[in-house]
């Protein structure tokens, strides 16, 4: 079942999740310093890691983990049930990522504007990547879904 079309979304959503790598998350400015929030770390312009504000959580494994897991998906396709849990455990990773950027997010302007300092903001196209990979997470379940209807009412006719 290469050719179907949860094939293409399962591949794009992996892609997706694996492209978080390339883009940083968010650029910060403080005054003339200015620093990027790239999925491994906080770095300053000259690419020396910032080693006060550590992540918590390590975006790069997770998303990577995320990314061959989609790409395990699309080799279940003999297993529609199966393929559909862990399409749904992949949401599940998804959204637990946005919420912890966005946390990470937040912490890293509170931080950076400690002692009243002003910080701009401008977020990066791994910021929205994930949602993406949410969406066509989301539109691969439906499309198995469709299809497991439809072997199902080929079955009860024969």
């Amino acid at each position: 079942m290469w050719q179907r079309k949860q094939t293409l979304f399962l591949g794009v959503a992996a892609l997706l999740a694996f492209a978080t790598w390339l883009f940083p998350v968010a650029t910060y400015e403080r005054g003339r310093d200015q620093f990027i929030f790239r999925t491994t770390g906080l770095f300053n312009t000259d690419g020396i890691e910032v080693a006060d504000a550590a992540l918590k959580m390590p975006f790069n494994i997770i998303l990577t983990v995320l990314g061959a897991a989609l790409v395990a998906c699309i080799f279940f396709f003999s297993n529609r049930p199966r393929q559909i849990r862990f399409v749904r455990g992949t949401y599940l990773i998804t959204l637990g990522t946005i919420a912890f950027l966005f946390i990470t997010d937040n912490s890293i302007q509170s931080y950076l504007g400690q002692g009243g300092a002003t910080v701009v903001s401008h977020y990066g196209l791994s910021f929205f990547l994930p949602l993406g990979t949410l969406i066509l997470s989301f539109l691969a379940e439906r499309a198995i879904k469709a299809d497991e209807e439809l072997v199902r009412s080929a079955d009860r006719l024969r």
